[in-house]
């Protein structure tokens, strides 16, 4: 999702990576660490280089806390990613409306 995000702000396009389900984790500090895929940069590398060209992160509303962190009940304990939103499925649809939308 962060290299997709990369080639669209690379051609001019706005990106916006939904954190989800499991995924949700990776909007967190550190959660990354360690974390590579062959043939990509570190995942740490892909985040941050998202981030400093403008990307938007978007953590699902509930995802965030029942998937990756913690409990419905708890707030997790690491840090958020600098600039990183919470947003739930209203708010991908609003920004998809009229616009174009690509999800893995």
């Amino acid at each position: 999702a962060f290299s997709c995000g990369l080639s669209a702000q690379a051609m001019g396009h706005n990106a916006i990576v939904f954190l989800t389900s499991d995924g949700a984790v990776w909007g967190y500090e550190g959660s990354a660490n360690g974390i590579a895929t062959p043939g990509f940069p570190p995942l740490t590398q892909l985040i941050q280089q998202y981030s400093e060209v403008g990307g938007r992160i978007l953590l699902c509303s509930v995802c965030h806390r029942t998937c990756s962190l913690g409990g419905p009940d708890t707030e997790p304990s690491a840090r958020r990613l600098a600039g990183a939103e919470n947003g739930g499925f209203a708010t991908i649809l609003e920004l998809a409306i009229d616009g174009i939308s690509i999800t893995f």
